[in-house]
């Protein structure tokens, strides 16, 4: 199972990234490349879908501190896909700006906290990155 800190480490092997995870576990974001001014949002799904959800408050707010900032946000999602993990990395904020994307935004019954035991469902504004949509895609191949 792909995890942040796995995640993390497999796109520093790219000599383009440095980043580091956030202490903060509330933090609005996962990790963070000060050489390159990038934040970045982390998911780790344990299914492989095509249209991979963005919860819109949680990007609304990284939209708008990335931007008086001068820093750039990307989102990384891994999912398993053959013998292995797909990292699918987008820049949502230049896919909405430069290219008009339709994340499709709508309101969706889904659990509070994902990372807690507490069962309360919510309504969220959620849309959808479409996968070929990326930037760009790494596969990890579990080797033997």
């Amino acid at each position: 199972m792909m995890n942040e800190k796995k995640l993390i480490e497999l796109l520093n092997t790219n000599e383009n990234y440095n980043f580091v995870a956030m202490d903060d576990k509330f933090s609005r974001y996962d990790a963070f490349d000060t050489e390159n001014g990038i934040m970045l949002e982390i998911k780790c799904r344990k299914k492989h879908y095509d249209d991979t959800l963005l919860e819109k408050m949680k990007y609304e707010w990284n939209k708008e501190y990335a931007l008086e900032n001068d820093l750039s946000f990307m989102y990384a999602v891994s999912m398993p896909y053959k013998a292995g993990h797909k990292i699918y990395l987008f820049d949502p904020i230049i896919m909405e700006e430069e290219d008009e994307y339709d994340f499709k935004w709508h309101t969706r019954k889904l659990p509070a906290q994902t990372e807690f035991s507490r069962t309360e469902w919510i309504d969220k504004e959620v849309g959808y990155l479409n996968v070929e949509d990326a930037l760009a895609v790494l596969q990890q191949k579990i080797s033997h």
